[in-house]
């Protein structure tokens, strides 16, 4: 029975689950590339490498990067050395190898993209380190100063920590650092509890609620005496502390003990070496330091999972949202920074490099932060300037709210020539009749009117007139007392022909009657004490 055209096409053709083919079609498309302007610029194409993999050969479309169009933010006049989002990417924190550390909110941004505010820790500290926590409500900043300080969002100071006692040679029993701190990372699975690390060898955990510290890990190396921590992360669930120090790598429990760490590698790296923890896992990290990216597995650190070299540059990475590409900025090594700043994207799994990416401006790449909400890409710049990658298909809000956003104009008062207020003039001024009682109110209000007596002045002198004090302190300065310069035998021999011509008190009694006295003229002292 032949069923008709309209019917058969609700009839199903076959059973059993079916996989559906839907073309992916890439949301990433490459604009033309345009005159660049102050506000909007697009990266520039040239200089780019060929990977070393020809098998993962692939366009900057196929890898869904926010890189075709990036805006600058101009405020900094040092290297940028720091970065940070918040959570909802509406605003970005930079420091500089300064004491400045800027505060950017893009939602309250026009197109000529300034800062909301500028503070500054400790003057004369370079910036090293800025983290968000997860919630995005503070944010932790370590310096070269000893104490890590606790701001909101806002730039309002919220903590600081303490420092330690430098004369103190066990670092256990000191409550702070006591050398300059290298790096600081928030615990993912509680708000109030942060780490950093210092030059004091030492791994300090701190309380934000009452910013006192709760453990202290002390680091051991070959190495004698103290060496710098350079970097340490938390793993994603918070149970796992990872820490850098003199090329080597130590794994820490989050929560103690202490005494020795699960799992320690030896010359990792031969020089300062940073650390990041893959997002959404626990246990694989990459390490960067002397030009060479490694992966490692937390439960075996004898030997790295994956290493890519040739990457020369600062110890400047990060990871995609999604934890499957790894961005690393590259430098000339030198003093020298490059001409064109580079960005090398590699795969997190094996390391393998995809593509560098030019960002279309001079300078060496220092710090990178990747915002996984509005998905954008913040990259420091030796020049001092930060520049924010997006792409209009794959971003929203952040740097493309203040793109179009024009900055708001004031119109001043045209009108001219002068104001005449006739009844102002003294020729119209009518003075009105002053009742006598206000008159006298007044004067008496009035100290010269009134002749009131001056009042006496306590304490310090005022209005001209010196106080009780200052003026003893005048007349002792003016009136010395001479009687300590004066010889009391002259003094009394002054007034002996005056006593003996007119004697008043008991001689005029005794005048007549009294012999003259006749005094010895010989003396009962020795011959040796008068010869002395």
């Amino acid at each position: 029975m032949g069923l008709g055209n309209d019917l058969s096409k609700f009839i199903p053709k076959d059973f059993g689950k079916k996989k559906k083919s839907i073309a992916k079609q890439s949301s990433a498309v490459e604009t033309p590339r345009t005159e660049p302007s102050s506000a909007q610029t697009e990266l520039t194409k040239t200089n780019v490498t060929e990977p070393r993999d020809e098998r993962k050969q692939s366009t900057v479309a196929e890898l869904d990067l926010p890189t075709s169009q990036h805006v600058l933010l101009k405020r900094h006049t040092k290297a940028v050395s720091a970065l940070a989002w918040d959570a909802p990417g509406d605003s970005i924190v930079s420091g500089e190898h300064g004491p400045s550390i800027n505060l950017w909110d893009f939602p309250t941004m026009d197109h000529t993209f300034q800062p909301f505010g500028t503070i500054v820790p400790y003057e004369g500290q370079q910036t090293r380190a800025i983290k968000y926590n997860a919630s995005g409500t503070h944010f932790i900043c370590a310096t070269s100063a000893p104490r890590a300080k606790l701001y909101t969002r806002m730039g309002r100071a919220a903590g600081e920590c303490k420092s330690g006692d430098m004369y103190v040679m066990d670092m256990r029993r000191t409550n702070g650092h006591v050398s300059g701190l290298m790096c600081v990372d928030w615990d993912p699975q509680r708000d109030s509890r942060f780490v950093t690390g210092a030059g004091d060898s030492t791994l300090r955990f701190w309380d934000t609620e009452r910013m006192v510290q709760e453990q202290v890990v002390v680091v051991k190396t070959k190495q004698r005496g103290k060496v710098a921590v350079t970097a340490c992360a938390f793993s994603a669930n918070g149970s796992m502390v990872v820490s850098a120090q003199c090329g080597g790598i130590s794994v820490w429990p989050s929560k103690g003990p202490f005494v020795r760490p699960v799992q320690h590698v030896d010359n990792a790296h031969s020089s300062d070496t940073s650390l990041a923890f893959v997002p959404a896992s626990d246990h694989l990290f990459v390490s960067r330091g002397d030009a060479c990216v490694k992966l490692w597995d937390v439960r075996n650190l004898k030997t790295e999972v994956a290493m890519a070299e040739g990457l020369v540059g600062n110890e400047s990475i990060a990871f995609s949202p999604d934890g499957t590409l790894l961005l690393v900025g590259l430098g000339s090594g030198s003093a020298t920074p490059n001409s064109e700043a580079m960005v090398a994207v590699l795969d997190s799994s094996t390391l393998n490099e995809h593509r560098r990416i030019s960002l279309g401006e001079p300078g060496d790449v220092l710090s990178i932060a990747w915002n996984s909400t509005i998905n954008q890409i913040a990259f420091g710049l030796s020049t001092g300037s930060i520049a924010i990658t997006y792409d209009p298909a794959l971003s929203t809000r952040g740097a493309m709210l203040g793109i179009t956003k024009r900055s708001r104009t004031y119109v001043a008062n045209t009108s001219t020539g002068p104001i005449i207020t006739p009844h102002s003039l003294p020729l119209f001024r009518e003075d009105r009749p002053v009742s006598t009682k206000r008159r006298h109110d007044k004067d008496r209000a009035d100290p010269i009117r009134s002749n009131k007596p001056s009042m006496p002045v306590r304490g310090h002198g005022k209005g001209g007139v010196v106080g009780v004090n200052e003026t003893q302190h005048i007349m002792k300065s003016i009136m010395k007392d001479t009687m300590r310069d004066e010889d009391p035998r002259e003094a009394l021999l002054r007034y002996a022909q005056v006593a003996e011509s007119d004697p008043k008190f008991i001689t005029p009694l005794y005048k007549e009657t009294q012999g003259k006295p006749v005094f010895s003229e010989e003396v009962d002292e020795p011959e040796m004490k008068r010869r002395k």
